[in-house]
């Protein structure tokens, strides 16, 4: 003969209950995930290529950034497998530099302004991870900051930079161009100008359609090509604005002589 216990009701109607919300939480989890896999990539495995050039015109390699003034006649390609798309230009600068910083123009346009630069706060640079509201698509390719220090011979103090569309595409034919850094008053310019992209080995490029075409993603595709080091380039000051930032400490030097030859 079955007795009924009100306890045992109880804890029977709580189990259907944690059963109930188990279920929820489960489906909820099942459908975010689609969600989440939907958006950008930026952990892919694919790797970072070191294949673009970023360089002074007729420059020869030496293993470090190349070096050259402003106004720079530059060059921009790639060496390996391409096309690269998406091709954006990361530019660090020294303090100095920023101080006086008026903008940077690509043939004569303004590209850059100070605006533009943050201060780096940051192990690696540029960030991983996409931004939509300036379409930055993320990044597998990254500088360690204290290598860039090192190029800028700056291993203290902060430093900025800026990273913004230049091209939509670049092949092994160079690309010339026109880089200036204006500056408002004499400063130690130093600017390191990078590049980094998107190559993928079955994009249609310009075959048109086909079965091994890559249609348009939802949204870009983080970068996983780069400039190197020795295929960057290293806008330092033109001599005669050395003299300039001198004149005043050769004039002090030039006045404590003649005191001297005075006494």
């Amino acid at each position: 003969m079955f007795i009924f216990n009100p306890e045992t009701q109880l804890v029977v109607e709580k189990m259907r209950r944690l059963t109930v919300y188990a279920i929820i939480v489960l489906t909820l989890i099942l459908t975010a995930v689609p969600l989440v896999t939907a958006g950008c990539d930026t952990q892919s495995n694919s790797g970072c290529r070191h294949t673009i050039a970023v360089i002074p015109t007729g420059a020869v390699k030496t293993g470090d950034p190349i070096v050259t003034t402003s106004p720079a006649d530059l060059t921009i390609f790639h060496t390996g497998k391409g096309p690269i798309q998406n091709v954006w230009l990361l530019i660090v600068i020294n303090k100095a530099t920023y101080d006086a910083l008026g903008e940077i123009t690509t043939n004569g346009t303004t590209f850059m302004t100070k605006a533009d630069f943050k201060e780096v706060k940051t192990a690696k640079i540029p960030p991983a991870l996409p931004n939509d509201t300036t379409q930055y698509p993320g990044s597998e390719c990254r500088y360690e900051v204290n290598a860039i220090r090192d190029k800028l011979s700056q291993k203290e103090g902060p430093i900025y930079y800026a990273i913004r569309f230049f091209l939509t595409k670049i092949t092994t034919i160079p690309t010339p161009f026109q880089l200036t850094v204006e500056l408002n008053a004499p400063a130690d310019l130093k600017a390191l100008i990078l590049a980094l992209g998107r190559y993928d080995r079955d994009n249609c490029g310009d075959r048109g359609t086909g079965i091994n075409c890559i249609p348009p993603p939802a949204c870009p595709k983080p970068f996983n090509a780069c400039s190197s080091y020795s295929k960057s380039t290293l806008v330092v000051p033109e001599a005669a604005t050395l003299a300039l930032m001198t004149a005043p400490l050769t004039g002090i030097a030039g006045l404590y002589l003649i005191k001297r030859r005075k006494r």
